[in-house]
């Protein structure tokens, strides 16, 4: 399970992103940036669940943002396609998420969601969803926490984004592809924040994380890095 955030403003949609892919078990197998953003128009993906279909998802949505040249363009090719892929049986056996934050020509800021199983509580699968709070995956704090950790309505990511997935990395939670097996620890490598506006991307390292390659994420082993802000 990747942990993400999404979040629109008025000028920029902002990404939260942790960097560990893993096996069923919770075993490192790689440590990279989870978001791909498309040259062609103010668009960034990430996702959740099995990499080779995110991968292939991912893929298709770049493809079209890339012979549109437009955000609106690309999400209107992705919604009369969702139907498709569900209909092929795409992912049945790899359940993935997959959001988008982009500057629509319409709309502005947005953030959008599908997902390509059937999930309780959740919206339809192969839906393309327009999200106009946000849309994150993964256990937040409780709000009162988050209001006793200087939260407030409208900044930034940055400001508790490390807080919040610090404690998202201290929960085991269920693997989305088998999730009658073992709970594993998922939140690991690095925290990334990504910021897209209509004309650039912008992205830092908020947070590096003392995992390895080979090993398990063991949140409480050590502590996590952080950039010097002191000045």
């Amino acid at each position: 399970m990747t942990a993400f955030i999404l979040k629109p403003y008025k000028d920029r949609v902002e990404i939260l992103t942790d960097g560990a892919r893993y096996l069923p078990d919770g075993t490192v197998v790689e440590i990279t940036g989870k978001v791909r953003a498309s040259a062609f128009a103010p668009l960034a993906i990430t996702g959740s669940g099995a990499v080779t279909a995110i991968d292939r998802l991912a893929d298709m949505i770049l493809q079209a943002a890339e012979a549109t040249g437009s955000v609106d363009a690309t999400m209107a090719v992705l919604e009369t396609s969702l139907g498709a892929i569900g209909a092929e049986g795409f992912a049945s056996d790899s359940p993935v998420k997959i959001a988008i934050g982009a500057i629509s020509e319409t709309y502005g800021p947005v953030t959008l969601y599908f997902a390509t199983f059937d999930e309780p509580g959740a919206p339809a699968p192969f839906v393309l969803h327009k999200m106009p709070l946000g849309f994150g995956q993964g256990e937040y704090p409780p709000h009162e926490e988050m209001v006793a950790q200087g939260w407030l309505p409208g900044a930034s990511l940055e400001r508790l984004g490390p807080y919040m997935f610090d404690y998202m990395r201290a929960r085991k939670r269920p693997n989305p592809a088998d999730p009658d097996a073992e709970q594993i620890y998922c939140v690991g490598g690095h925290l990334d924040l990504t910021i897209i506006r209509a004309d650039e991307y912008e992205q830092r390292r908020l947070v590096t994380w003392p995992d390895e390659v080979g090993q398990k994420i063991e949140p409480m082993a050590a502590r996590s890095l952080r950039p010097d802000t002191s000045g």
